[in-house]
């Protein structure tokens, strides 16, 4: 029984006002469906609405980054705060099996000796820092990749021999000096340490041609350093096939290579053996030789042919370099990367960067190193010898001639 307020009449009042309201906002969706519909032609079938918009992307990929977005709507809002390069790579690796881009390739050789070729993608972000390769920190609480802020490898794909060629000059073709370079790693490197590495030259080199890596099974521990040594003498041959093929198939009217620390033993083998067989003239522009861990002694055997296979030749050694230095200690020579006893031989520029800030153990100067990339992208540039280069100051000492590099 209703309270003695609650009259029957003003009960059936509020009630009677409420169903009308209900009913007026069924109305007005009736009504707005109905405007929507006849906007149309009654002869039109009604039209698919259209799709919601991708939602955001997650700021956090797994280390592999697997699962980095492919359609063109998804990459354009993506790659709104980074960039991603698309790097050309050879390598004599074995594959693992694994989907994840960065465990594709692991430190194995491969069994048949063929080099697998392909394309893979790597985030570059807008804030990226010359010389630097961002990576996690824990110290900034960062946990997981995210493109937007580190450099992270978002895709691996192999290509046939035709259909990687094909891209290569491609894109050698829409660059406007038509040029490539090739990218030879050192010891301690991962497949997915040298993806890094090479974006990262390219980008701040501002390169318009095609970065290509040639990728060694280095182990990729400092515990593999000898398993390194027997590794990167049995894939010269490889190297030296393939830097033929690129000289002849990418298009490109020139073609530069960077070696870097025991990258430099396959490259100058490589070199070697091409300037025997194809003397003049030369198949590739300019070589960078960065902290080489070569023994002085055979350096100077291959030097007197392998620099005729190049425009030019430059190389980097820095006192500073403590692995090239743990180096010596375990062989019992010099080794080419130690300015100490600098190692100057015709027909090359030897450059002593031990004045550059190095960092920590002084290694990866060519690519950490500002001053070194403006060097480099200087002399691919314009070709000028060390002499009208910045920063560039001679040094003569017991009849030979050398190059101090400043800040």
């Amino acid at each position: 029984m209703l309270p003695t307020i609650w009259s029957r009449p003003l009960f059936l009042l509020l009630l009677a006002t409420y169903l009308i309201a209900a009913c007026g906002c069924e109305s007005r969706k009736s009504d707005s469906s109905s405007q929507t519909s006849a906007s149309r032609s009654p002869e039109e079938p009604p039209q698919a609405e259209p799709p919601p918009p991708p939602p955001p992307p997650h700021r956090a990929y797994p280390k592999s980054a697997a699962k980095a977005p492919t359609t063109t709507a998804e990459t354009r809002q993506l790659r709104a705060n980074y960039a991603v390069v698309r790097v050309f790579y050879a390598t004599d690796r074995m594959p693992t099996g694994s989907a994840l881009a960065g465990r594709f390739y692991g430190g194995s050789r491969a069994q048949n000796e063929d080099l697998q070729l392909g394309t893979l993608d790597v985030s570059i972000p807008r804030d990226h820092r010359m010389g630097s390769v961002e990576r996690p920190s824990v110290l900034k609480l960062q946990y997981r990749e995210d493109p937007e802020k580190h450099v992270v490898l978002l895709s691996v794909t192999p290509k046939s021999e035709q259909q990687f060629y094909g891209e290569l000059a491609a894109k050698v073709d829409s660059a406007p000096e038509k040029n490539a370079f090739v990218f030879v790693h050192g010891f301690d490197n991962t497949f997915e340490d040298a993806a890094w590495r090479t974006a990262q030259i390219s980008y701040d080199l501002h390169f318009q041609g095609a970065p290509i890596l040639y990728s060694w099974p280095s182990k990729g521990k400092l515990s593999g350093y000898t398993v390194d040594e027997a590794t990167i003498d049995w894939t010269a041959a490889h190297l030296e096939k393939f830097l033929e093929t690129v000289a002849t198939q990418s298009h490109a009217t020139t073609v530069h290579l960077i070696a870097h620390s025991m990258g430099n033993r396959a490259l100058t083998r490589a070199l070697a053996a091409i300037a025997a067989r194809h003397p003049v003239p030369p198949m590739f522009k300019q070589v960078f030789l960065a902290a080489p861990d070569i023994d002085v002694g055979l350096f100077r055997q291959l030097a007197a042919t392998f620099p005729s296979a190049a425009a030019h030749v430059t190389l980097y050694a820095s006192s500073r370099d403590k692995a090239i230095i743990a180096s010596e200690k375990i062989h019992q020579f010099d080794r080419v990367g130690d300015s100490t006893h600098i190692c100057v031989v015709p027909n090359i520029d030897t450059i002593d960067a031990s004045a550059i800030d190095t960092g920590l153990i002084g290694h990866a100067y060519l690519s950490d190193n500002r001053t070194i990339l403006s060097d480099i992208f200087q002399v691919m540039l314009t070709g000028e010898p060390p002499g009208q280069r910045f920063g560039m100051h001679v040094i003569t000492a017991q009849e030979t001639t050398y190059w101090a590099l400043t800040p």
